[in-house]
């Protein structure tokens, strides 16, 4: 499998349209409760649409201090973004359905995630140049090197991230949402096994595509439950 420019171009060209469309139905349903999640194939499509642009980037004359950007801006909805999003979004989906044990792991998922958002995130805005993408068997490295992260510490924090985006939407009693969730985790084991070079770039492009099942979630439940946050 191998990726380019185009391929995140495509993405971002096929979920805008779709954001839309999930937006409006949301819009007509419950927005309070449901316009969180159709706005993330829209996110996913700018998250992709940047990371077409650091393919650019890499290949052209754009100076490195650019790219070095754009890298970050891409990584702002890898790193800060997607850990807070998703139990987010799962909160309001969950409203007054979800159980008492349920609301507090996923406002602990929540605080945790966004803990990890600032240790992520955080350095890498302070100094850009802490990345270096360069593009490695056909994906995006971005070769990150934040402070403090040894290998053995990359894996677990990979981990405790998976569990941050993937758990909350186990956790919601939406059938279909849970469907999602184990195409993300899915995603997440084939990233790492077969992708592990690049998972952060590999990983984001699949989530992207998967983030098309939310038009199917839309559709599959009625929107009688507001939320209670």
């Amino acid at each position: 499998m191998c990726f380019s420019a185009s391929a995140s171009f495509t993405a971002a060209g096929v979920l805008a349209p779709v954001g839309v469309v999930a937006v409006a139905m949301a819009r007509r349903r419950d927005p309070a409760r449901w316009l969180p999640l159709a706005l993330t194939p829209l996110l996913f499509g700018a998250q992709q649409a940047l990371e077409g642009m650091v393919w650019l980037g890499i290949e052209s004359s754009v100076p490195l201090h650019d790219v070095h950007l754009i890298a970050l801006a891409y990584l702002g909805f890898a790193f800060a973004l997607w850990p807070i999003w998703m139990p987010w979004i799962s909160l309001r989906l969950a409203g007054e359905r979800a159980v008492l044990w349920q609301r507090r792991l996923m406002l602990l998922l929540l605080a945790v995630g966004g803990l990890l958002a600032a240790l992520l995130w955080l350095p890498l805005l302070l100094n850009p140049e802490l990345i270096n993408p360069v593009v490695h068997r056909g994906s995006i490295d971005y070769q990150i090197q934040v402070p403090g992260f040894a290998p053995v510490n990359q894996r677990l924090v990979t981990l405790i991230y998976a569990l941050i985006v993937c758990l909350p939407l186990l956790l919601t009693p939406i059938r279909r949402l849970r469907w999602l969730a184990g195409g993300l985790a899915l995603a997440f084991t084939i990233a790492q096994l077969a992708f592990l070079y690049a998972f952060s770039s590999v990983w984001c492009y699949f989530s992207a595509l998967l983030s098309l099942l939310v038009i199917w979630v839309l559709q599959g439940e009625s929107p009688c439950v507001r939320p209670a946050l």
